[in-house]
């Protein structure tokens, strides 16, 4: 029964290895990607066009969905809450924000900050949806100007909440829905169109929560250029219904960077708001003048926007940072503000 058994075991040993002897190498694919197309940080076009079949887009390998061929876009970056990202990708993004404004009118010299973040999920892989309004803002007023402030508008969220004019609150809470209607990966081009939505729900205290909802409907587009890369986007912001602090407004932005290295981006932006109706001073800081939502004020005005984003690693970690100024403001109305945003994709 021994000499059974191991007979049995040098048969099987020596299929094994026979078997081992007639497999054929295996070979490298014919479409490798050249060592230097991984070093940097840039993702071939030719690669990318193997990722989709008849024009359509395909869910990442990793199992988020999402574009995979527009990875050298990095997307807006100053005014988070009207420029959002043609593309649709899941992503979030913790920001901070600082501004600073002159007195103009009944408004005083003030400062404010603001902690919040974004999200925007790919629901499909031209579908997507997000949160990019909302935050905890301070706002700091003299109370000497915030003193003649209460005086000349009894309004209830002009009370003191602080000695000096110090307030902080929640702002309103505000996203989108949007659709790319346009992903030509091979022209790198991108034409999408959404539904922006506010809703006022925010603190009185930093003049916040009153007035109706507003929507806004809104086109992007995105190119590349070689290096470089432009995005625009055109809105109309209106309420959907009656309200105390009720706006119409139109808005342009444009977006222009530069990708150097593979991976730093400087890039320069403005940003165009303009009212249908005219906008009293008297409305102080209610939606029609200036805005806490976005760090821009709102009455008829014209912001530029200077800074640069770093891809730390590509598809995963951004950093960015852009400083704004006013260029064009209605009634001498200064502005200027510095934003950070670190982007965490997924």
């Amino acid at each position: 029964m021994k000499r059974l058994c191991s007979v049995l075991a040098m048969l099987a040993l020596a299929a094994t290895l026979s078997a081992q002897e007639a497999a054929p190498k295996s070979s490298a694919p014919t479409n490798a990607l050249p060592i230097t197309a991984m070093t940097d940080g840039a993702i071939p076009v030719e690669s990318d066009r193997n990722l989709f079949a008849n024009g359509g887009l395909e869910a990442s390998a990793g199992g988020g969905s999402g574009p995979r061929g527009f990875s050298n876009f990095i997307g807006f970056l100053g005014n988070p809450l009207q420029n959002i990202d043609p593309r649709a990708i899941t992503e979030i993004y913790p920001i901070f924000g600082s501004a600073w404004t002159s007195e103009a009118g009944p408004l005083p010299h003030s400062n404010f900050q603001l902690y919040g973040a974004g999200l925007t999920v790919a629901l499909s892989d031209r579908f997507a949806a997000g949160l990019n309004q909302g935050g905890f803002a301070d706002v700091h007023l003299s109370k000497k100007d915030f003193d003649q402030l209460s005086r000349l508008f009894p309004d209830p969220r002009f009370r003191d909440v602080e000695m000096g004019g110090n307030r902080s609150g929640w702002l309103n809470l505000g996203g989108f829905f949007q659709y790319t209607l346009i992903a030509d990966v091979e022209n790198q081009l991108l034409f999408t169109a959404g539904l922006r939505w506010e809703a006022p729900c925010g603190s009185h205290e930093i003049f916040q929560g009153h007035g109706p909802a507003h929507l806004a409907p809104y086109i992007t587009y995105g190119k590349e250029c070689g290096h470089f890369h432009v995005l625009g986007t055109v809105g109309y912001e209106f309420p959907a219904g009656p309200g105390s602090d009720t706006t119409n407004l139109f808005y342009a932005n444009v977006h222009l960077d530069r990708q150097c290295f593979g991976w730093f981006y400087p890039l320069v932006e403005v940003n165009w708001t303009y009212h249908v109706t005219s906008v009293s001073p008297d409305q102080v800081v209610r939606r029609g003048f200036f805005d806490f939502d976005n760090f821009e004020g709102s009455g008829n005005i014209v912001v530029l926007a200077v800074g640069a984003n770093a891809v730390l690693v590509r598809d995963k970690l951004e950093l960015g940072g852009v400083y704004s100024t006013s260029l064009a403001t209605q009634r001498d109305f200064n502005l200027n503000g510095l934003l950070v945003r670190v982007t965490l994709k997924f």
